[in-house]
């Protein structure tokens, strides 16, 4: 006897032995209720179990067609804006968290804002001088020249960037106060640093000794 496509009732490409077609994942002898994927065969229990996607929403398993994000799938119907509930399908989305945002409350909701403008944007931004800016906004105040983030020297005067040749035609004692006040700046960053790493040593030194003390104490405690 032959498992074939009319004692199935399925499309088989290939008579199969009674004791050769099983599941693939089980191993169990396949009846009438088979699933199939890719040219292979399941029950019924393992594919809804092991194969089939399930909707990250509804949590039921997808029958058709499904949409895959983050290492999630939904239905089509259920793939949606998470704060709007706009459906996203076939429409542009942005991730948080592995959670999908339509592109207007993404930008809304967790776009950087823009140093010059004070908008909120999805899109790439150039962080310098800690400080965000839109790329078309990170120009010199002195000139309007776009600035690079990476080529461009930059030198900030109150808060605001200007390109080295701008830079060049400021008064000397200009230049020489904007120097000092960028090396103060440094000394007191890099001070920061240090006692912020002290404070941590200090920190982890305390609770080594706290459990030197706790291990002695439970020794003593044993030998008692």
């Amino acid at each position: 006897a032959v498992v074939s496509t009319q004692s199935t009732g399925w499309h088989l490409k290939e008579p199969y032995h009674p004791y050769h077609f099983s599941c693939q994942i089980c191993f169990k002898p396949l009846d009438s209720k088979i699933k199939e994927k890719d040219n292979t065969y399941y029950c019924q229990l393992c594919y809804d179990t092991e194969i089939q996607d399930v909707c990250a929403a509804c949590k039921k398993a997808i029958d058709g067609r499904a949409i895959k994000a983050a290492e999630k799938a939904w239905c089509p119907e259920h793939f949606v804006c998470y704060a709007c509930e706009r459906p996203l399908t076939g429409e542009k989305f942005m991730l948080h968290e592995k959670v999908p945002y339509c592109q207007f409350h993404f930008t809304k909701l967790f776009g950087v804002r823009c140093f010059y403008c004070d908008n909120r944007s999805s899109m790439q931004v150039i962080k310098v001088l800690n400080k965000n800016y839109c790329e078309n906004h990170f120009f010199c105040t002195g000139c309007d020249t776009l600035l690079e983030e990476q080529k461009s020297k930059v030198i900030e005067m109150d808060q605001k960037p200007y390109c080295r040749h701008c830079y060049d035609k400021f008064p000397s004692d200009m230049r020489r106060k904007l120097l000092e006040s960028a090396n103060a700046a440094a000394k007191n960053k890099k001070a920061t640093m240090k006692k912020d790493k002290d404070k941590k040593g200090t920190m982890k030194k305390k609770k080594e000794e706290k459990k030197k003390d706790k291990d002695i104490l439970n020794a003593t405690q044993a030998a008692s």
